[in-house]
């Protein structure tokens, strides 16, 4: 009950606009490819692009396909149904996968109601797993020995001709053995031993390699000499996109994420900067590095969070968007992440 309450106060502004309009029903969610197979959604797993996704109601063996839907480039779909009807018998699964992660998908999963009020209703879906044929050979845990052999092992034909049955052994005595030779003996000679070699000392080991990793804070992403180091997004890219439906339903669809970098004064304005830089920040460092949101999955899950939660988690997660986009946050805290970025004129981007 507390957590319906509080959604309600999250999306009362987007509510208001859509009392004067029809009934209707968003089912939003996303899908993320299981390299390693492991039925959960891990380290090594990314967003899924192009996945068809089905809303199936009704049950038993045959359930009846409501809508289906593609996802986008972030691996998020949002289905719209006219009307309001009750989807919490429904669930949602992956159909059709695409690339190397469309050989099966994960068992269906259940939707739940986020909200319902004047007229609109959000129904919300854990994340659906597509996995590929056979596990990453990156994946922990992994065996070489169960893969199945790339050409299959063809058995020999049988002959046609009769084999003819092997010739008895001659008797002990009848066979013929090799002639010995003697040789007189001999006196053992003293060999000379080579002399001693001298192995040169290893060589003293290598200092550990710094860890690769950047942090910029906002202001730094938001200047006109750093746009050559946007990734994936642009500065025109709306908010929308880049965080999926719920974080459109607070901010609307028509915000770009060069306005995001600018937003003060507001709670919810300000937890959008600091998100919008460490969405920046994951993209622009490779997966698994120091910064202390290694994926972009854990940004837009860390701000769908803040959004669905109490005013208290908005000011939390804002903090922890700030001090990650300053460099801290790193590996036990001891690690100190500097802004490696230099004027586009004078460094062209990595």
């Amino acid at each position: 009950m507390k957590q319906l309450l509080q959604a309600i106060i999250i999306f009362s502004a987007f509510a208001t606009s859509a009392a004067t309009g029809p009934a209707s029903t968003v089912v939003a969610g996303m899908v993320f490819c299981d390299q390693c197979k492991d039925g959960a959604r891990g380290l090594f797993d990314y967003p899924l692009y192009g996945a068809r996704v089905a809303i199936q109601c009704g049950g038993g063996d045959t359930p009846l396909t409501v809508r289906e839907s593609n996802t986008n480039w972030f691996g998020g779909f949002s289905i719209r149904m006219e009307g309001s009807p009750d989807m919490n018998r429904c669930t949602a699964r992956v159909v059709q996968g695409t690339g190397h992660c469309g050989a099966s998908g994960a068992p269906p999963r259940e939707l739940t109601l986020a909200f319902r009020m004047l007229g609109l209703a959000l129904y919300t879906v854990p994340p659906l797993l597509s996995q590929p044929e056979e596990a990453m050979d990156f994946c922990p845990g992994y065996d070489t020995r169960r893969r199945s052999p790339r050409w299959p092992v063809v058995a020999p034909a049988p002959s046609s001709q009769p084999q003819s049955p092997p010739a008895p052994a001659s008797p002990f005595w009848r066979r013929r053995l090799p002639p010995i030779w003697r040789k007189p003996p001999t006196m053992p000679q003293d060999q000379p031993q080579p002399p001693p070699q001298v192995l040169p000392p290893p060589p003293p080991p290598s200092p550990p390699a710094p860890a690769q990793g950047s942090a910029c804070t906002y202001d730094q992403w938001a200047s006109p000499d750093h746009r050559c180091y946007w990734k994936v997004v642009t500065p025109n890219t709306t908010v929308a996109m880049a965080f999926g439906p719920l974080a459109a339903q607070r901010y609307g669809s028509e915000l770009t994420l060069r306005d995001a970098l600018e937003g003060r004064g507001d709670m919810y304005r300000t937890l959008l900067r600091e998100a919008t830089a460490a969405l920046l920040n994951a993209y622009y460092n490779a997966p698994g590095g120091p910064f202390l949101y290694p994926t972009t999955a854990s940004v837009i899950d860390h701000m769908n969070g803040a959004l669905l939660s109490s005013a208290q988690r908005v000011l939390i997660e804002g903090a922890r968007f700030r001090r990650a986009n300053a460099g801290g946050g790193g590996p036990a805290g001891r690690t100190r992440l500097p802004c490696d970025l230099a004027p586009c004129a004078a460094q062209p981007p990595r």
